[in-house]
């Protein structure tokens, strides 16, 4: 390569260099995060396997959900009904897919392409896997509603509301989309209120999501800087 060639790839934007041209750190950070994620999430559920209310939930966890309030309006309860719909990983998988390929082919931010990819395919894998270790049962303390699939413990939409989509809402901050960047924060907050809300989490089961889903933002974060 010449000097002039290694001048004009050292000035492309990070997403647009070859593998060549990414730190080799980055990747350590991905798989790391990975690990260390998978790793708290089965830590924590072991410590609660040993508390001996694994299958039936703590004492503290069945008085929250008793004391959730059944009575809001019809198009609140609806609304917490069909918005988790958005948020879990079998629905975000095609949409984030499908962007990042786009961001990728058409764009010159082949870096964000690739984080979202990375990320999304590592929430489901941590989600999948967690499930299958642990395979918890889902709270019986009333009908459950809403979309919901496999064990209950962890959460799936904590972790891609923690990881997936506050990935897109870093994303859209710094491309200037405040506005769009705290609606989708606010959308994973009220994502994580639905689970408890409709019953098919143990309060643990979205806060172990919450902290697979954060250890798993910030590696990625750092991975993809």
């Amino acid at each position: 390569m010449t000097v002039a060639e290694d001048a004009e790839r050292s000035s492309l934007p990070d997403g647009r260099r070859g593998a060549r041209g990414w730190p080799r750190v980055r990747w350590r950070w991905v798989t790391g995060g990975f690990a260390a994620a998978l790793a708290a999430g089965s830590l924590f559920a072991l410590v609660l396997r040993g508390s001996g209310e694994w299958e039936h939930g703590l004492p503290w966890e069945r008085a929250f959900l008793l004391h959730l309030d059944p009575t809001l309006p019809r198009w609140a309860d609806g609304l917490l009904v069909v918005l988790p719909w958005l948020g879990t990983n079998y629905t975000l998988l095609p949409l984030v897919l499908g962007a990042a390929a786009w961001l990728w082919l058409r764009t010159p931010h082949r870096a964000p392409a690739l984080q979202l990819a990375v990320v999304q395919l590592g929430s489901l894998a941590l989600n999948v896997l967690l499930k299958i270790l642990f395979d918890r049962p889902r709270p019986d303390l009333w009908p459950k509603r809403g979309q919901f699939a496999l064990a209950s413990y962890p959460s799936g939409h904590a972790i891609a509301g923690l990881s997936v989509l506050l990935t897109v809402a870093l994303l859209l901050a710094r491309a200037g989309q405040r506005a769009a960047a705290a609606l989708v924060a606010a959308y994973v907050l009220l994502c994580l209120y639905s689970r408890l809300y409709l019953g098919v989490h143990w309060p643990t089961d979205v806060l172990a999501g919450v902290v697979v889903g954060a250890i798993w933002l910030w590696t990625t974060v750092k991975a993809f800087r």
